[in-house]
């Protein structure tokens, strides 16, 4: 065996002994890879909720500065069909993008339909 291999060997050796994934691996930090795919889409979920608030708190101020509308305007608003639409694809995109990591668990990569 070459130094470089026998090096190779050794580092191989104390990353598999603490526990940690081989340089290349996915790592798992949980007992069950499902588990860390449900950790992945929570976190991705988190992520695309605070964004959505952020810019909707800063609209809201921002409107209600200008005298343009109120919270209870806001409210009581109703998409019109091409509005609900419109919505109804961008639903189905964020909940492909969260539950992207879910599905590659099962070996599949699909949408909704």
């Amino acid at each position: 065996m070459t130094d470089r291999a026998a090096k190779e060997q050794a580092a191989a050796e104390q990353v598999a002994s603490i526990g940690m994934p081989a340089p290349g691996d996915e790592p798992q930090f949980l007992p069950h890879p499902l588990l860390d795919a449900l950790l992945e889409s929570v976190v991705a979920l988190g992520g695309e909720l605070w964004i959505e608030r952020d810019r909707r708190m800063a609209l809201e101020a921002l409107l209600a500065e200008k005298g343009i509308l109120d919270g209870a305007e806001i409210e009581a608003w109703k998409p019109d069909a091409a509005q609900a639409e419109r919505r109804a694809e961008e639903l189905k995109a964020l909940t492909d993008r969260v539950l992207k990591a879910l599905r590659a668990v099962n070996g599949t990569d699909a949408t909704l339909s």
